[in-house]
């Protein structure tokens, strides 16, 4: 028991320590600010750390029976392939803004590092999580929260043709390569990656076993009867 509460600590300490500084930062800085993730030397835009933290820590709560580690497991496989999602898609996007706007002749290739960099990750995630739903057995098969799902990612592939039509790829790559000052992250990004990451949410049975034992005492009950 106490090693169980150990682990728990170990395990939320981080992302409740990220999320606090998040959103101590985004109070001061606002929507466009980077957060640190302490105690690593790196940083990453605020609203993208407070939907990795908060989606990590309610999913690491709330699945039951609770179970430190394969909780763990389950929020970062979740958070693994949600993100190498959105930046694959994201990187289809800005490489088809910059070939339409820029013209690659001579020695510069097109810009396909980005997809080819986050297919694999796309698909290293896909099993992973497939792996790991073999052994826990967490992703629903129940037809309304795929459906849900579905409509989640429709609406996230909607948000970013709506992001490529009023080119934000294009003011992100003058952005990043020093061409312009101001940061074009806007309030449609925000959405695009919050329903990426909240998408997967809708694919889990939280309390798979909990009804597989309800559905066990209720055979049980019919069969005495």
């Amino acid at each position: 028991m106490k090693l169980s509460k150990i682990a728990n600590v170990i395990l939320i300490f981080p992302a409740v320590v990220w999320s606090v500084n998040g959103i101590n930062n985004l109070i001061k800085n606002g929507f466009n600010s980077y957060t640190f993730l302490l105690p690593f030397p790196l940083k990453i835009h605020t609203i993208s750390l407070l939907n990795i933290t908060i989606f990590y820590l309610i999913t690491f709560l709330i699945i039951k029976p609770h179970k430190p580690v394969k909780n763990f497991l389950i929020s970062s496989s979740l958070l693994f392939l949600s993100n190498a999602v959105y930046e694959f898609v994201y990187a289809i996007f800005y490489c088809n803004a910059l070939i339409l706007a820029l013209h690659f002749d001579g020695p510069a290739p097109p810009p396909f590092g980005g997809i080819i960099l986050s297919l694999p990750l796309v698909l290293g995630g896909i099993l992973l999580l497939r792996f790991i739903n073999l052994k826990f057995h967490f992703l629903t098969d129940y037809k309304n929260k795929i459906f849900l799902f579905l409509l989640c990612f429709s609406s996230f592939i909607a948000v970013m043709l709506m992001l490529n039509h009023t080119g934000f790829f294009l003011q992100m790559h003058l952005y990043l390569s020093g061409q312009a000052t101001n940061d074009p992250h806007n309030p449609l990004w925000i959405l695009s990656k919050t329903l990426c990451i909240w998408m997967f949410f809708s694919l889990l049975d939280l309390y798979h076993n909990h009804n597989s034992i309800l559905s066990k005492m209720k055979k049980w009950k019919k069969k005495e009867i």
